[in-house]
């Protein structure tokens, strides 16, 4: 084999077979949660398209031109399918921020089928066939065939300037989830990296080739590799993906109500020990509030009247899951694991984004909702304090704009005293029993007939 044609053709393209594998294999590891996301089946599309560009790439180069149309089909249709994906994921996180998980998208679509994501699919379609349509009339080589590409060109430019500018104007907005700095960096990487393969893909391979005649050596396949690698890492920190939290409302209700619901916030339980927090929690979650509890003036609409009585609860802890269910009392309640054993329902406690998603997801779906954060001595042991504080603020902001109760429970002498003033900083502190049955006290919820 010419060495040319090795390094520039064969080589590239089997280190993408081998980084496409890397990437089935985690999602199958993570299939419990992966496809539950949306963002999760455009990531299974848009590799298995790569998948298709490879191959067809790998075909041509072997057989000495003989697959050399059919190549060029592929890469066409892969550039337009390509870049429509990369709208596809910037409309659900700018556009339709509320569609994360696969049941509510198609649920979503069906009611509305006639959306953006649906348009410009179709425009993209439409581009396709009148680039075929024109090829086969007038032939592959000719300068009308060429001035087609401008077509796809344009498509690809328009794209691409969605793709810029409406995390922008969301941002704007304020309809843009709150994304740490570690977040914000792992989205632009993703951004530029799969706009960046379609791109290289037209301007290095196709408009070359078709335009100038240029069959030489060719790097547009490092490049696309270097960038499906870029992919791939965003895949492997998981906080691309995040995980779909569905709610669940306790069942198992112990006698009598409560006469306490403590405000909406974000609450710093300081006690050596994480079971007062877990009993306030489980008490929150599992005792109905009394029957003649007077209803805030706020909750207008009977969904927001039912989250209010009977809020959704989210566990996120060091301790086994099971052994929390049983201890306090909590049925159904989702709990998240901090450890390192991947699983359903498991954070490695490296993946400071993907608890931050999770969390934020969970809070931003479910108004009123109650969330408990356990282990967070564990979480600075792996990842430092500053990204724990990053962390921690970050979910702050989002639980007072959902209104959720945020309860964190540390033990003080875990921290020294400067670190423990910048957790206790932006944070209602509650130490010890005394402290939550203080809480409990000024709690105390009114009569609807006082």
């Amino acid at each position: 084999m010419d060495p040319i044609l090795f390094v520039f053709e064969v080589l590239p393209v089997l280190l993408g077979l081998l980084v496409a594998g890397f990437v089935a294999v985690r999602a199958y590891r993570n299939r419990a949660q992966f496809f539950k996301v949306v963002r999760g089946l455009v990531l299974v599309l848009a590799v298995a398209a790569l998948v298709v560009l490879l191959c067809s790439e790998l075909a041509a180069s072997l057989s000495s031109g003989e697959f050399e149309d059919s190549n060029d089909l592929i890469g066409v249709v892969f550039v337009v399918f390509m870049i429509w994906l990369s709208t596809v994921l910037v409309s659900l996180i700018a556009l339709y921020p509320g569609l994360t998980s696969r049941a509510d998208f198609m649920s979503w679509f069906r009611r509305e089928p006639a959306n953006f994501i649906t348009l410009w699919g179709l425009t993209g379609a439409a581009t396709l066939i009148l680039w075929y349509a024109g090829t086969e009339h007038i032939g592959r080589e000719s300068l009308a065939t060429d001035r087609l590409l401008l077509v796809i060109a344009a498509y690809l430019m328009i794209s691409m300037a969605f793709d810029l500018l409406a995390p922008v104007l969301a941002t704007m907005r304020g309809t843009l989830r709150h994304l740490s700095r570690e977040g914000k960096l792992n989205m632009m990487l993703l951004a530029t990296a799969w706009m960046g393969i379609p791109a290289a893909e037209f301007a290095l391979d196709i408009v070359p080739e078709k335009v100038l005649n240029f069959h030489d050596a060719n790097p547009y396949s490092w490049v696309i590799l270097v960038l499906f690698i870029v992919i791939a890492r965003s895949v492997q920190s998981a906080g691309f993906l995040g995980l779909v939290v569905s709610p669940e409302t306790e069942t198992l209700r112990r006698d009598g109500f409560r006469a306490f619901d403590i405000p909406r916030g974000v609450y710093l339980i300081c006690d050596s020990r994480p079971d007062l927090t877990f009993s306030l929690f489980s008490e929150l979650c599992t005792l109905p509030l009394r029957p003649d509890a007077k209803l805030p003036p706020e909750e207008g609409s009977a969904k927001a009247t039912l989250e209010f009585l009977i809020p959704n609860g989210l566990v996120v802890t060091r301790e086994f899951p099971d052994n929390v269910r049983l201890k306090y009392n909590l049925q159904v309640t989702p709990t998240m694991w901090l450890t390192e054993t991947p699983g359903d329902r498991k954070i490695a406690p490296t993946s400071l984004t993907v608890l931050t998603d999770t969390m934020t997801r969970f809070m931003e779906a479910n108004l009123n909702s109650i969330v408990l954060l356990e282990g967070v001595e564990y979480l600075v042991t792996h990842n430092g304090f500053r990204k724990v504080l990053k962390l921690l603020d970050a979910l702050n902001e989002t639980a007072w704009i959902s209104r959720a109760r945020l309860l964190v429970t540390i033990d003080p002498k875990a921290f020294d005293t400067k670190d423990l003033a910048l957790l206790e900083r932006d944070r209602t502190v509650v130490r010890g029993a005394e402290g939550i049955e203080e809480l409990k006290r000024e709690s105390m919820v009114a009569a609807a007939f006082e």
